[in-house]
């Protein structure tokens, strides 16, 4: 690769060996015509040397040289204006460019179709969950109603057993035995001892003996308001077990007790004693 000094040294070189043809060429207009005859011998030949003087009055010479003017910077043509202008708005363009392309238009509609399929996933899964509780419900509805046929069934045994265990007589006609009234201290066979027994009766009626045992005294006391409803059951003296009890407190609160006609002798607070047979008990 040639260096920056190397480039006037090439210079310096090309103008001698011009101005050396030049010189030729001049030393050869010279020459007068060659006559025609040949000198014998071999042609001449001729060199034609350089000093060193020489090449430096030509190194001068080219350094002394104005240099190259500069190229001229050639200016861009100015584009002449189109005859026919391109009318499309920029907006329009631009809003063209706005459109979604083909792919997210198929994109939005996967997106918009798996929201409608998680919707209908999630409805199909409530009404598989609405049946299963309706389902559930059902059998908790049949499961008790077998377990009241099994108590019914259980019961109609009991109340057979003890049908046939006890022996039959006819019911006699409910009559007024003495009572005894709470607070008075003897026997009233007038218009409270009807009343009494008319309670009685109608908590007999109410009572299903069949929950309690045979041939056993239950001692209460009854507390009604005027019309005859019990308001309150206090037992007593009476070793009947819950479901006993709960027998006699069912049948006193079932119905209103006597009330109409019996006014006059009505009080508040009565006492009862429950014990089936009624006959055997008495």
């Amino acid at each position: 690769m040639q260096s920056n000094e190397d480039i006037p040294l090439a210079l310096v070189g090309t103008i001698v060996l011009h101005a050396a043809v030049l010189v030729a060429l001049l030393i050869a207009g010279w020459i007068p015509p060659a006559r025609d005859w040949r000198a014998p011998g071999p042609p001449v030949e001729a060199t034609i040397q350089f000093t060193a003087a020489d090449l430096r009055a030509a190194q001068a010479a080219a350094a002394a040289a104005p240099p190259p003017p500069p190229p001229e910077e050639v200016q861009p043509k100015p584009q002449a204006p189109l005859e026919d202008p391109d009318e499309i708005d920029q907006e329009e363009v631009v809003e063209v460019g706005a459109l979604p392309s083909e792919e997210t238009e198929v994109q939005e509609e996967q997106v918009r179709q798996a929201q409608v399929d998680l919707t209908e996933e999630i409805e199909r899964q409530r009404e598989a969950e609405n049946r299963q509780r309706l389902q559930e419900q059902l059998e908790a509805i049949r499961r008790e109603r077998e377990e009241a046929a099994e108590q019914t069934r259980m019961e109609e045994q009991r109340l057979a057993q003890l049908a046939d265990r006890t022996p039959a007589t006819p019911k006699p006609t409910p009559q007024a035995p003495p009572v005894r009234e709470t607070g008075r201290g003897g026997t009233d066979t007038g218009l409270m001892a009807r009343w009494l027994a008319a309670i009685n009766a109608t908590a007999r009626d109410n009572w299903n003996t069949g929950l309690a045992p045979e041939l056993t005294r239950c001692r209460v006391r009854v507390q009604m308001i005027p019309g005859g409803e019990v308001i309150n059951v206090e037992f007593m003296d009476c070793p009947y077990d819950a479901q006993g009890r709960e027998s006699v407190e069912r049948a006193l609160l079932k119905t209103p007790m006597p009330y109409s006609g019996f006014e006059t002798v009505f009080t508040n607070r009565v006492d009862l004693t429950f014990c089936h047979p009624e006959e055997a008990c008495q």
